[in-house]
């Protein structure tokens, strides 16, 4: 994932950028809002592909599936599958309950896109991450308002059988649409003081809400609705000071595996393992960047590390239970900030596995950036209280009255 994009011709390269080099650039004239979502729209069509093969009883080829459109283009799935006998020896004496392999199916949220289930595996040397389940770009941002039922409201009216939702819907603007705004009011002049994110790209693990994307916790679900009325608390912090809300991240479907609830009920057919897995049922399973034929990470906001490691956001709010913020900054060089949770709130506005472990987690590139968007994430009168979750009515003694930012010291003597 080295390959710099040169699809958007600017002056500075955003590449690998830190926040105060992107901003500094912005009031240089030397790049606008619009050129920087573009920049992450078009590495997001060269490496946010499907990174993964089928795992088939015989490594027979398979039939070719739609996928679900990302960054404009349909998804394409690797046709060639993997013989199980492969990775299994011996795998004629087992006698286990059935394996269940590799296979390609419809999936529940849209019938007309297919999804990898069952055993996959990695692809050794590959160009693509999967790292973004859902990118903000209108008419592939929802299911329920997908392709037209997403019309700009000054291209006419909703075609007949839209949902009456997507009404509302399609008053939010995308991605692109909002860079433009910001370029429109504010031009080389932002007020960083008021916006401390002005121009930053984020993605977010998707159990968190944002109101202008599809918000399912990963799952793959026919809902008639896809998306929340309202942000969670930390999006609209981000959101009012300046950060362009852009990508949900790929991660392990409601921030954890199913597990086994007890009762009369077990599977007819059985995984060799789960590890390696951070998969979303509607977005499949994202890639290490360093190396695609492993997991990104172990942890489920992997999507979240891969995004800010492969430079396809410039940040990402990840989410943690018990390792799975920590897991992908580690595995893919990435930096974190992890407050406890009575600190930074999560349970309102989100789905999570459980709701006295769940905290936010900040990745960036440098903690220097981490810093930065922790103290942007402070309200200025309400602190990091979020009425919507009781964790963060807890004293504040651990909370600083000084800017994050202004305590970071990276470097340091050697040993």
């Amino acid at each position: 994932m080295t390959g710099k994009n040169t699809a958007t011709k600017t002056r500075f390269s955003l590449h690998e950028a830190s926040i105060a080099k992107m901003q500094a650039a912005i009031r240089a004239g030397e790049i606008t809002c619009v050129e920087i979502v573009q920049y992450y729209i078009d590495r997001a069509k060269a490496f946010n592909g499907v990174a993964s093969r089928l795992v088939t009883e015989d490594g027979a080829p398979v039939a070719a599936a739609p996928g679900a459109i990302r960054a404009g283009s349909v998804l394409e799935f690797p046709n060639e599958t993997v013989a199980a006998s492969d990775f299994l020896p011996d795998l004629d004496l087992y006698r286990g309950k059935p394996l269940e392999f590799g296979r390609m199916e419809p999936t529940a949220s849209d019938p007309g896109v297919a999804q990898q289930y069952g055993m996959i595996t990695g692809i050794a040397d590959g160009s693509q991450v999967n790292a973004l389940a859902t990118l903000n770009i209108r008419g592939e941002r929802s299911v329920t308002c997908r392709g037209d039922f997403d019309r700009h409201p000054d291209d006419g009216p909703l075609p007949e059988g839209a949902p009456a939702v997507c009404e509302k819907f399609r008053r939010q603007p995308d991605a692109l649409e909002r860079a433009a705004q910001l370029d429109a009011e504010f031009g080389r002049n932002p007020d960083l003081e008021k916006m401390p994110m002005y121009g930053v790209v984020f993605s977010f693990k998707d159990p968190f809400d944002t109101k202008d994307m599809r918000s399912t916790g990963a799952g793959d679900a026919a809902y008639d609705m896809d998306f929340p009325a309202r942000d969670h608390l930390l999006v609209e912090q981000l959101r009012a000071k300046g950060a362009i809300i852009f990508a949900k991240a790929v991660c392990t479907e409601y921030n954890g595996r199913a597990g086994d609830p007890g009762g009369r009920h077990e599977p007819d057919k059985v995984l060799p393992s789960t590890l390696g897995y951070q998969r979303s049922s509607w977005a499949g399973n994202p890639a290490n960047p360093y190396d695609t034929q492993r997991a990104a990470s172990l942890g489920s906001s992997s999507g979240s590390g891969v995004s800010v490691s492969a430079n396809l956001v410039m940040a990402s709010l990840g989410e943690e239970t018990r390792a799975s913020c920590r897991g992908p900054a580690n595995h893919n060089s990435v930096s974190l900030i992890l407050p406890h949770k009575a600190m930074l709130g999560f349970d309102g506005g989100a789905i999570g596995a459980d709701i006295y472990c769940d905290r936010t987690g900040i990745l960036a590139r440098s903690l220097d950036d981490c810093a930065l968007i922790l103290d942007a994430l402070k309200d200025p009168e309400n602190g990091y209280y979020d009425p919507r979750d009781p964790f963060t009515t807890v004293p504040r003694p651990s909370v600083l009255a000084t800017p994050y930012v202004s305590h970071v010291a990276e470097g340091g003597d050697a040993g």
